[in-house]
């Protein structure tokens, strides 16, 4: 029988170990349950980042790697927490003592009330954080042994008011009593476990229990993919009240549509870029409505001027395109070429600012191998790839200026050469 110390004890002492050369020496090993400690073993080391306080709790217990690889982070699943439980979506919660986090005397935003359910609970990320908001919380998931996990790391980390439930989504949401918030994050994988995008091919399908879920609670929290045709959703789900487009360092990670049953008509879309980086933690955010971005009339540019804006990818992805030059003054570089520029240096900007140092037609770029043997390519609606543009330029990867290829408002191609003024993110 393996002895439960020993076994937290090989982990501890093989953290930084490879687990595929550690499976090797299985017979050197005995008294461990061994699987166990390898599946801790890459747990932490595949979490590092993305679970930072909950890889350093001693014996806090992680999945496969299927379950780790959908489940949130612990910045985006702060940021849920700021969402739900206060007016503040710019505040971060601190998880340095993720184990006694309270925030009940939080000013609750979307949901005024004590209890919820997680229908998807999975790992239980997301739960262990929208708990603390809550006097009571509801977690449900099929698998036994998700269950088992989350019983015991909720054992750990002290938090009395999750109740667990093995049972199916569909299942529990047809018998249970009514909440206050409901969250969920449907599967985005099918029987074959090939990723899917839209609502209709998530498991359990969204679009055939919305209506129960809306019965069932006030409030309805949606984490769907980043890959997901915001317009075609809002279509599907005209409960939406609000669309939250979250980023990690650049990268967009996740899309939250919140429903409600009286939702207001125009909905208010936030793009945040959650910078993560142990030097630099903050959020930048943009925040417009649908209606702000059908009606705003932005003034197009035939000429790359002394500052090029690049929005970040939360931005992009929230279809910000026209309100982003709009608020800020800035003019567009082209119907469809979502880079804008300016005279003037704006640094209140949601992404990367550039200072322009040459504009060159196709034919003068390709004089650019004389002053320059590298540079960080990138087009935006431009005929050519990035690496097209690079092999045309004959430029290595790297240094510190910027090419963009690019489409002007009147049509003509350019390449503009940049240094990095600004990044925001």
């Amino acid at each position: 029988m393996a002895d439960e110390e020993a076994t937290w004890q090989f982990v501890d002492e093989h953290l930084s170990e490879d687990v595929h050369q550690l499976a090797l020496k299985k017979q050197k090993y005995c008294g461990i349950d061994f699987e166990f400690a390898l599946q801790q073993i890459q747990g932490r080391q595949k979490t590092r980042d993305k679970l930072p306080a909950l890889a350093s709790i001693p014996r806090f217990v992680f999945p496969s790697s299927l379950a780790l690889e959908q489940c949130s982070s612990e910045v985006t699943a702060q940021y849920k927490v700021s969402i739900v439980g206060s007016g503040d979506a710019m505040h971060c919660v601190s998880v340095e003592n993720v184990s006694n986090q309270d925030y009940t005397d939080a000013a609750h935003h979307v949901c005024a009330g004590t209890t919820m359910a997680d229908l998807t609970g999975g790992f239980g990320i997301d739960t262990i954080f929208l708990s603390g908001l809550f006097e009571k919380c509801h977690y449900v998931e099929p698998q036994q042994q998700l269950c088992e996990i989350l019983s015991h790391n909720l054992r750990l980390l002290q938090k009395n008011n999750v109740i667990v439930h093995q049972d199916t989504m569909e299942h529990f949401l047809s018998e249970m009593e009514t909440v206050d918030f409901l969250y969920a994050d449907p599967s985005r994988r099918d029987a074959q476990g090939n990723r899917v995008v839209i609502l209709e091919d998530c498991s359990p399908n969204i679009l055939s229990i919305k209506g129960l879920m809306l019965k069932k609670a006030e409030v309805v929290m949606l984490k769907l993919s980043p890959m997901l045709d915001i317009k075609r959703a809002l279509a599907q789900l005209p409960e939406t009240s609000h669309v939250y487009v979250l980023a990690v360092n650049g990268e967009c990670k996740e899309l939250l549509f919140l429903m409600k049953k009286n939702p207001t008509p125009n909905v208010i879309f936030q793009a945040v870029n959650i910078i993560s980086h142990a030097e630099d933690h903050k959020n930048i955010c943009f925040e417009f409505t649908r209606e702000e971005e059908l009606n705003a009339l932005p003034q197009f540019s035939n000429t790359v001027a002394a500052f090029l804006y690049e929005p970040n990818a939360a931005v992009l992805k929230a279809g910000a395109f026209k309100s982003v030059a709009t608020r800020f003054e800035l003019r567009k570089l082209g119907p469809q070429t979502h880079l804008y520029t300016s005279d003037n240096f704006v640094d209140a900007f949601p992404g990367r600012i550039f200072r322009v140092r040459q504009v060159l037609s196709m034919k003068e770029a390709k004089t650019l191998s004389k002053s320059i043997t590298k540079a960080n390519v990138a087009v935006r609606n431009f005929p050519l790839t990035a690496e097209q543009l690079k092999t045309n330029l004959k430029l290595a990867d790297g240094g510190d200026v910027y090419v963009y290829g690019m489409t002007l408002g009147d049509g003509k191609k350019v390449v503009a050469s940049c240094t990095k003024e600004y990044f925001k993110n």
